[in-house]
């Protein structure tokens, strides 16, 4: 690896764990923005879903100016905004200002994002060395998931929430100075013009499913406002196909997913982000919600995850030229969903159980993402390497939307067909059951990183119950809810491991001497 490859790694790296930190170390200040601001729940959610997305409608955009324009350029661009809107966050005197600089941030965040992996892409040539770079690109983006929630307590304790947004001037600065001084300028070799109707079409589809997926679980699926916006995601989906495979410069090429291989890994990734931030929402509710943790010893918990994703991931990425992706995403498929399945078997039998289950999530993440994200990368022509990028990050970020509105959504049906008739012989009076059933569900928040359940926070009086037993049946409920949407992260992620296992062709033989990566300058 020589000087500039390394600069490179670590200027994109440290750039993607700044927006990954910042989309968790925020939410465990939302309590104290809430006081500051004397907000209810409806104005922190829309903080946190302004960010996510604002980055989601604008992933492929971003891809198609960093072709056109240069990635380096947009790269630095994005770096750039992100720390301005950041101080912005920092600074703002009302939630009004807040939401809007969150959605700065977010646009901000997309043009970091897809022109991180496209330059790493550009920068590494061959392809073992390539997943090589993806994985040590991995590992040092990847921490910034664990280390946010503990990262976050500490800076809220200690200096108040708004330095969880100052933090991010720090993280900005160097990755840009390390970006002037190592990354090399690259760019589509052929210039495409701008796809304004695929731009608008993949917005409203995105859009549309975002806003589905995140006012769910507080409106139901059924409920006219999410059933609208399916139809509209799936009219302005159609919609676009059609355009793209007659536009002749689409934003996003939909023949790459021809490729079965590449359809697979883009599969492949969107249910494996779908399953672990579904796990980690559900999990963090438990710690602190049921079990009472602290956030700092939630985010404690959740380092071993971090550390064994920082640690595999560069192998993951070496141990592809060695023994080829299709094994690698097998094992990490494998690993993923007997972790969750440890996690959902442990709930109830032992704490420790679970923490275990959560650590091997690292592991399972390194062996699936990496190989599948160097596959998917490999599989496109340098000058298509944005607009791969961008599909590559708009499934990372629609997958962990997905994963928290639907597993949300599971905990909350279970809690609202089981809590009544579990209260029933607590609480005999039936308004006063309801009013109780209301508060807890109605503070379950899937649309946040760590949601508020109502075990561990005031409930109405209850003249014919103690808290305590009110507090014990709502746990149990909890609990088996929690159990039943791990379940079923836990068996999305078998079927693809199913299907990738009968339909993604064995990797081709080396050729002797020809596999090992370069060690050089290493």
């Amino acid at each position: 690896m020589t000087r500039t490859q390394r600069g490179t790694l670590a200027a994109t790296g440290l750039g993607l764990f700044m927006i990954f930190l910042d989309a968790l170390i925020v939410n465990v200040a939302l309590p104290d923005i809430g006081t500051a601001f004397d907000v209810g729940e409806s104005g922190l959610q829309w903080m946190v879903t302004a960010y996510s997305l604002a980055m989601a409608v604008s992933m492929m955009t971003g891809a198609t100016v960093a072709d056109r324009w240069g990635r380096k350029r947009l790269y630095v661009a994005g770096l750039a905004v992100f720390v301005i809107a950041s101080v912005a966050c920092g600074l703002a005197p009302s939630i009004g200002v807040l939401n809007a600089a969150r959605a700065v941030q977010g646009l901000a965040a997309a043009a970091v994002n897809v022109t991180s992996l496209a330059l790493v892409s550009a920068a590494f040539s061959d392809p073992d060395l390539k997943a090589r770079a993806i994985g040590i690109w991995s590992a040092i983006a990847a921490t910034g998931v664990a280390l946010g929630p503990t990262l976050g307590g500490v800076l809220t304790e200690a200096f108040g929430w708004r330095s969880v947004f100052f933090v991010n001037l720090l993280f900005g600065v160097v990755a840009l100075a390390l970006t002037l001084a190592y990354v090399e300028e690259s760019r589509s070799d052929t210039p495409r013009g701008f796809d304004l109707p695929g731009q608008l079409l993949y917005v409203v589809a995105v859009g549309a499913f975002a806003l589905a997926a995140i006012e769910a679980p507080q409106l139901g699926w059924s409920s006219p406002a999410v059933a609208g916006g399916i139809v509209v995601c799936v009219a302005a989906l159609a919609a676009f196909v059609w355009w793209e495979l007659r536009t002749p410069e689409p934003m996003m090429d939909v023949r790459l997913f021809r490729n079965l291989t590449y359809t697979l890994a883009i599969v492949t990734i969107f249910v494996t982000m779908f399953s672990v931030y579904g796990m980690l929402l559900l999990i963090s509710q438990l710690w602190q919600n049921v079990l009472a943790y602290s956030v700092l010893t939630t985010g404690m918990l959740l380092l071993p995850l971090a550390v064994i994703q920082t640690v595999a991931s560069p192998i993951a990425g070496r141990l592809v030229a060695k023994v080829g992706a299709r094994r690698l995403v097998l094992l990490g498929l494998t690993l993923l969903s007997a972790a969750l399945a440890t996690q959902a078997i442990g709930i109830g039998i032992s704490e420790a159980v679970v923490a275990v289950g959560v650590a091997i999530v690292g592991a399972g993440l390194a062996f699936t993402m990496t190989p599948a994200t160097a596959v998917a990368m490999d599989a496109v022509p340098e000058d298509r390497a944005g607009m791969a990028s961008g599909i590559l990050s708009s499934q990372r970020a629609l997958g962990s939307t997905a994963g928290y509105a639907i597993c949300g959504s599971i905990l909350v049906a279970w809690l609202t067909a089981t809590l009544g008739p579990s209260l029933d012989a607590v609480i005999p009076d039936e308004t006063e059951r309801e009013a109780v059933a209301t508060v807890i569900i109605e503070r379950v928040n899937p649309r946040a990183y760590t949601a508020e359940i109502g075990p561990e926070r005031p409930l109405p009086d209850a003249s014919s119950a103690t808290r305590e037993e009110i507090a014990a049946a709502a746990e149990a409920e909890f609990r088996s809810g929690t159990r039943l949407a791990l379940g079923f992260a836990a068996a999305a992620l078998l079927v693809v491991l199913i299907v990738d296992w009968r339909l993604i062709p064995p990797d081709r033989p080396r050729r002797a001497g020809a596999g090992a990566p370069s060690t050089a300058g290493s």
